[in-house]
């Protein structure tokens, strides 16, 4: 079966920003579509997404970020590329390196180079009449990952309303899928109910469906939400453990982590500290950018010292690239990677990335972004790489729930087992 047309469009994501959107046709007459998210914190080190700021294709109404001009590389370049090609997820990668031999993508744009890749994929699995997870995992049990989710959210996400980016929950005692996200729901909507009998806003959702409740300190941030747990009736730390997204790049000023609702500053050696005394003192299970994304001594000097089966892991950091994560498993700065494919560009490249993290023993979550759209892909890549953990954000918002809702499809139609990385 062949290409018979590529066409990339711009389409918004669910923050009403422009991102890319790529349909693939092939010569049976069926049209796979994919759509690409697009970040908000994002990482210095990530591949590079393209858009119109100051350039000749700039929308007005969109403030310069329209994506034009990434759209345009995928018609005007990669479309007679690609073409009467038989579809063939490497041969349309290698096709897109060929266009476009920089690491970051900064050519055409990883937001155009992913669309594509994304929609090679899904056009692909269809050619062998299976699903984009069978497509990667062809036979036997399906693994479906343990998610991850936000309850409550700051920083770049939610105007700061926390000094970091998220206070989230993993629900480790479930027994499925289906158990996890009916505890999540229940433990969300609590935290929702004593947010506002406390007298906080909490009709204010951050971009990833989080609440956005003020705190001045993640330790009672922490607290909330292991109140909301508790009042839910599940056990904190068995059933329930908390996870934090500290995304430390964004207030790191090159020598001191400057927390502006604690009203305190920390040198490296004292931020060391102060994170080690929060993974101590809480049930936390998992931390996420505890340091800045090229800190990198604070990072090995941790994993040094941290609780031992505390999940260390990079995101900023590792931007889901192989260089980096070589560096980090040469000088042991984390033990698990966030992979977000783009932060790469590709999906075969985000593919090697994920099983060079596990050939040494990283644990691995796949990730969602906050600016995400309608497409449930992000579910069946993690499922058909089994990657035994995801994180989409929260349960509101049909971005998030495409991905959370096609989890459940698979839960009930395919043969497949429920993974905890925490046991």
């Amino acid at each position: 079966m062949k290409i018979s047309k590529l066409v990339g469009y711009q389409v918004l994501d669910s923050r009403g920003r422009p991102t890319v959107a790529a349909s693939l046709t092939l010569t049976d007459g069926s049209t796979h579509t994919a759509r690409v998210p697009s970040g908000a914190s994002t990482g210095a080190h990530e591949a590079k997404e393209l858009r119109d700021v100051g350039g000749k294709f700039a929308e007005k109404f969109y403030s310069g970020l329209s994506v034009q001009q990434a759209v345009s590389n995928i018609n005007e370049y990669i479309a007679p590329k690609l073409i009467e090609e038989q579809i063939d997820l490497e041969t349309i990668d290698n096709q897109l390196v060929l266009l476009d031999p920089s690491e970051d993508h900064s050519k055409l744009g990883a937001n155009a180079t992913l669309a594509v890749s994304l929609a090679g994929a899904i056009a692909a699995a269809h050619s062998q009449n299976r699903s984009l997870a069978r497509f990667f995992n062809p036979e036997g049990v399906l693994n479906i990952p343990m998610p991850m989710v936000n309850i409550l959210s700051g920083g770049a996400h939610a105007n700061r309303s926390l000094d970091i980016q998220d206070v989230l929950i993993i629900p480790k005692g479930a027994k499925s899928f289906t158990e996890a996200l009916s505890w999540i729901v229940a433990i969300r909507e609590m935290a929702a109910k004593l947010g506002k009998a406390a007298g906080h806003t909490t009709n204010l959702i951050a971009d990833e469906g989080g609440l956005a409740i003020a705190f001045d300190s993640t330790e009672k941030a922490c607290n909330f939400v292991i109140t909301a747990i508790e009042k839910v009736g599940l056990k904190v730390g068995s059933d329930v453990s908390l996870a934090l997204d500290i995304a430390s790049t964004q207030f790191f000023d090159g020598n001191k982590y400057n927390l502006t609702n604690l009203n305190k500053s920390f040198s490296k050696e004292e931020f060391i500290k102060y994170i080690n005394n929060l993974v101590s003192n809480l049930p936390i299970i998992s931390i996420e950018d505890p340091f800045a994304e090229d800190d990198w001594s604070s990072w090995s000097e941790f994993m040094q010292i941290s609780p031992k089966n505390l999940q260390i892991l990079g995101d900023d950091l590792l931007t889901t690239n192989l260089t980096r994560l070589n560096r980090a498993i040469t000088e042991k700065s984390a033990n698990s990677i966030l992979i977000k494919a783009n932060q790469n560009g590709l999906v075969s490249s985000t593919l090697n990335v994920l099983k060079q993290a596990r050939a040494n023993n990283f644990n691995t979550v796949v990730s969602a972004r906050s600016g995400e759209n309608e497409d449930s892909w992000l579910a069946d890549l993690a499922t058909g790489w089994s990657a035994g953990q995801i994180k989409v954000g929260s349960t509101h918002g049909s971005e998030r729930n495409s991905k959370w809702n096609r989890l459940l499809e698979l839960e009930a139609i395919e043969k497949t087992k429920f993974i905890n990385p925490f046991n």
